[in-house]
């Protein structure tokens, strides 16, 4: 017989936890314990260390930063797993919107990055343009303001009270406002910029092979990871909501089925949502791993080291880019005369 419930003392009582919310609360510790000190150190790496900042850098600090503030909500969501939450409404939908409009921002700021070698390796002139601190920095901001938007919806749901008046549960309208809301987080925050990063990398891959110079650049390596840790952590979220999806269209046609997919998303949404925190932690590991390449082992200096050499050889691969579209440009001017 599996088990399906722990018994634990909780505030000198005893109450029994499904044990998915036990996992939840135990990846939701270790997120926050690796995640808010590790994206604080990138932060004043960042900011203290690193003069003159590439638009990649730029990318990856706030990157850092959204990361950091939606993971200083998780110890709320952990006690309100093992008890309730005690935290008031407004507390509730806060964290909410926070955490969504990191999400988005996120997959925003991940996509601008695979653009930005897209277009780095296709048009090496026009993004100089792009690659301008202040270019950047719009773009940013037009991140943060798309992102807050597609965030505000979640805001408008009701709250089911407790007999407390504690919140329990987001309440939806209809089935419609649930299947419409789930599709514009899973289409905005996962499959739209998921299908941007495929055609970019497919591209760029497609493109180095045609060059004489195939190795790829530690930024390359780098910002690879970090997609691929991206796609791995939220793809169990978005799968479950397209299942949430499926089972409220097929409730009417296919009762059995429906309430099937319904016990499957009920069941693992709150694991499926910590592992999708894990995103948010694995990115400063991805960055002291970069950093053990170099022989003293890991230390805070060496961050530095690894953002300083993605900010050279971002400018290398850059000047490399102008002289061979240079060169191409002469080669074809040479064949028409």
């Amino acid at each position: 017989m599996p088990i399906s419930n722990i018994t634990v003392d909780y505030n000198g009582s005893t109450q029994t936890l499904p044990v998915e919310n036990v996992v939840a609360c135990v990846v939701l510790s270790l997120a926050c314990l690796i995640g808010i000190p590790g994206n604080l150190i990138v932060i004043c790496t960042i900011l203290f260390n690193i003069t003159r900042r590439s638009s990649t850098i730029v990318l990856i600090l706030t990157l850092a930063a959204a990361d950091f503030v939606v993971l200083v909500t998780l110890p709320f969501w952990i006690y309100s797993l093992t008890d309730v939450w005690i935290f008031g409404v407004l507390f509730w939908k806060l964290t909410l919107y926070l955490i969504l409009m990191s999400m988005y921002t996120s997959v925003f700021l991940i996509s601008a990055m695979s653009l930005e070698r897209l277009l780095g390796v296709l048009q090496p002139f026009a993004i100089q343009k792009w690659r301008k601190k202040g270019t950047i920095i719009k773009v940013i901001v037009c991140i943060l303001a798309i992102s807050s938007l597609l965030a505000l919806p979640n805001m408008t749901l009701e709250i089911e009270l407790d007999a407390k008046g504690r919140p329990m549960r987001r309440v939806y309208s209809s089935s419609q406002q649930e299947i419409g809301l789930l599709l514009l987080i899973t289409l905005a925050g996962f499959l739209v910029p998921f299908t941007t990063l495929m055609i970019s990398y497919s591209v760029i891959s497609k493109r180095l092979k045609q060059m004489t110079c195939q190795r790829r650049s530690r930024a390359g390596k780098l910002i690879v990871s970090i997609v691929i840790a991206f796609v791995l952590c939220w793809f169990p979220y978005h799968a479950l909501n397209l299942c949430r999806v499926t089972s409220l269209l097929a409730k009417n046609s296919n009762a059995a089925f429906s309430n099937a997919l319904a016990m499957i998303y009920g069941r693992f949404k709150n694991a499926a949502g910590a592992l999708a925190f894990i995103s948010s932690c694995v990115n400063p590991i991805l960055y002291a791993f970069a950093a053990r390449n170099f022989k003293t082992g890991f230390k805070a200096s060496n961050l530095a080291k690894v953002f300083e050499q993605m900010n050279s050889s971002l400018k290398e691969k850059r000047e490399k880019e102008s002289n061979d579209h240079e060169l191409r440009s002469e080669s074809a001017c040479m064949l028409k005369t």
